[in-house]
């Protein structure tokens, strides 16, 4: 009798042990993504400002670099449009460069072309669509996401204060459920959209690697991978934005 007593004591114990465990570790792990979602901007920038003191070493800018790659890379079906600072993107067979990225030859400006023709790539070999339909799909799902936090609110209220029968409590927790699948789904969508960032500065390093050194690369790789980290950054704003303790971000973008 003695020895059981110790056994249950010590299972008790050992289970408090486990517990207090994975509390830290998940307060650990909710601080983590916090910070990156916090500095991760910060990050990027510093790696931007060090990019940009350096000119490539063969002094191609990114308007004539866009157009060897296109030929090689893109069957020259690749068309050139000017935009705005800061907004240059890719859409279907099209490169959008500002005229600050256009004519300069800095590892900061030929590593952003560069991401974005990746995604021309990926565009090319069927990597893309997939990944804009559920984009669609998403900002469709979005539009239910309020409406039905408030209508299980409605519902969970109005059934407390005795005004509709429980099942309508039941209704509304239904509706709080498919308001937080919606949440997963956005959730998944910005994971699947940071791979498809990682494919596009994969490809980008590869064609990067046809005229810069291996010095230039470690550069551009380091700045790629900062730009990259935003993006998990604003993954985890959507996720812990609930908390205060970093800045929303929208879900359904």
């Amino acid at each position: 009798m003695f020895v059981n007593s110790n056994q249950m004591l010590y299972n008790k114990i050992m289970w408090v042990y486990i517990v207090i465990g994975i509390g830290v570790a998940f307060l650990l792990l909710i601080c983590f993504c916090l910070a990156v979602a916090n500095f991760s901007f910060d990050n990027f920038k510093s790696k931007l400002e060090e990019a940009r003191q350096y000119g490539n070493s063969i002094g191609i800018n990114c308007l004539d670099y866009v157009d060897e790659i296109n030929e090689k890379h893109l069957d020259g079906k690749l068309r050139i449009e000017r935009c705005e600072k800061y907004q240059d993107h890719f859409s279907v067979g099209v490169i959008a460069l500002s005229n600050e990225t256009m004519y300069s030859n800095s590892l900061a400006s030929l590593s952003t072309v560069s991401h974005e023709l990746g995604h021309a790539i990926q565009y090319k070999k069927g990597e893309l669509t997939k990944q804009w339909q559920q984009r669609k799909k998403n900002r469709i799902y979005g539009k239910f996401f309020i409406p039905f936090i408030l209508i299980g609110l409605v519902l969970a209220i109005l059934n407390l204060v005795g005004v509709l029968p429980s099942y309508c409590l039941y209704i509304g927790i239904g509706f709080f459920g498919l308001a937080f699948i919606i949440f997963l789904i956005a959730i998944y969508t910005k994971y699947m959209e940071i791979k498809i960032e990682k494919g596009a500065s994969k490809y980008a390093i590869e064609i990067l690697k046809e005229y810069l050194s291996p010095q230039e690369i470690k550069i551009c790789n380091e700045f790629l991978n900062s730009a990259r980290l935003t993006y998990w950054g604003s993954l985890f704003r959507t996720m812990f934005g609930w908390t205060f303790l970093t800045k929303k971000d929208s879900m359904f973008k």
